[in-house]
């Protein structure tokens, strides 16, 4: 993993770009949406203990300090409510995800996104992390399909985690579609938002040269 994160800075380096992308595409972007995940999990985790029931609190902590975390937080998402709810479920999604049990973290950004009674951004950021993990493990999904998910959180400008929507929604159009064009634009919208934190946007700086080294590929190419 380190590898790869120290590629991510060598890769304003031209020379380099085309060789990454080839290499460590959907990883890089993999990467750099764990790092956003766990800084937001950490905040928002803090704001929630902050301003939720002390018993919902101790009921997740608890979970969190068990010998099966995954099964404890799962149960314990089904008896909160509101908030606890939310992040017990997307805790316990998160372990699935690193377990491999893709299909379990699907059912649970699934029932996340379907409760109108949990936070927006709970439900957007598992809309988000949903349409990640189909991008990088379900290659016959159709960038339509991938889109559909996403789209929600692209629509609101308000969303915490609509930078992250539109950099999956970046790696969607230039994976499945070689739309490098429909990339780029999704990257200079977030290039232009002044809430892009600066780790993020020298990530956007590279993934803008690469995208652009392909565009130039396509273009140059002789038409047959």
């Amino acid at each position: 993993m380190s590898d790869i994160l120290r590629d991510v800075d060598e890769m304003m380096k031209a020379d380099r770009m085309s060789q990454l992308w080839q290499e460590h595409g959907k990883t890089v972007l993999t990467l750099i949406g764990l790092i956003i995940l766990a800084t937001a999990f950490n905040s928002g985790w803090t704001a929630y203990k902050n301003n939720k029931a002390e018993d919902q609190t101790s009921q997740i902590l608890e979970a969190l300090q068990d010998k099966d975390q995954y099964s404890a937080l799962r149960a314990t998402s089904e008896k909160l409510d509101g908030a606890g709810k939310g992040f017990s479920a997307m805790n316990a999604a998160a372990l699935a995800v690193k377990d491999g049990k893709l299909s379990d973290a699907i059912s649970l950004y699934d029932s996340v996104i379907a409760d109108s009674s949990l936070p927006q951004d709970l439900r957007d950021l598992a809309s988000v992390q949903k349409t990640s993990i189909l991008l990088d493990e379900s290659p016959e999904l159709s960038a339509e399909g991938l889109m559909k998910i996403l789209q929600p959180v692209l629509d609101n400008s308000n969303s915490v985690w609509r930078l992250r929507a539109l950099m999956v929604s970046s790696v969607i159009k230039a994976h499945k579609l070689s739309d490098y064009q429909g990339a780029l634009e999704d990257l200079a919208l977030l290039s232009a938002d002044n809430r892009l934190p600066p780790s993020m946007s020298s990530q956007v700086s590279a993934l803008q040269k690469v995208y652009q080294s392909q565009a130039s590929k396509i273009q140059s190419a002789p038409a047959e």
